[in-house]
């Protein structure tokens, strides 16, 4: 049998949840998905359909954005620092800072600002760093370089035959599925 290398995007969170240490019903998240719960804001059950840099289509959150960093070393502290915030109020972050931060030079038609980015947040969930020196929304061709941690629990594979800008599922984990660690129940709000 023949292996093959990997060139699209690889899973994060809990698409590659592999801790047998985890206590029995503890709550898992990416830093995405913890962010989330402690802004109190509802997840969002669909989402725009957009195509990565990959070429794939992807389900994404409405205003989904991203910080950006002048440096790795930035973004890396900055990722850290609030994983740590979050595991201190007791969230499983199952995200490494390096699997999240990427330079943005992997996006040569984005024409971002600063050369490095952070994780994919969903709208509502900025925090404040004075390490971010900027934000960037998410598009089409601005997220997924092959290579890169796609954040399957924000965005998840457009269904078949769905054309960009198309409204889609979000298949990640949220919403009735509560496979991020969210209740099956949600209030009737979105986007925080």
């Amino acid at each position: 049998m023949r292996s093959r290398a990997q060139s699209g995007p690889q899973l994060s969170g809990i698409a590659r949840l592999t801790r047998p240490t985890v206590a029995k019903g503890a709550a898992l998240f990416s830093i995405a998905g913890a962010v989330l719960a402690l802004s109190g804001c509802a997840p969002e059950d669909e989402g725009t359909v957009l195509e990565g840099a990959d070429g794939q289509k992807y389900v994404v959150p409405d205003n989904a954005e991203r910080p950006m960093y002048d440096s790795k070393e930035d973004c890396i502290a900055d990722v850290s620092a609030q994983i740590q915030q979050l595991q201190s109020q007791g969230k499983t972050i199952t995200d490494t800072p390096e699997s999240l931060c990427e330079q943005s030079s992997n996006y040569p038609n984005a024409h971002y600002s600063h050369p490095w980015l952070g994780p994919i947040l969903f709208a509502g969930t900025r925090w404040n760093s004075p390490s971010v020196a900027g934000w960037s929304p998410v598009q089409n061709g601005n997220f997924a370089a092959s290579g890169s941690n796609l954040q399957s629990d924000v965005v998840s594979p457009a269904p078949a035959g769905s054309k960009v800008g198309d409204r889609a599922p979000l298949k990640g984990g949220f919403g009735s599925s509560g496979k991020s660690g969210f209740a099956s129940g949600k209030s009737g709000s979105t986007g925080g």
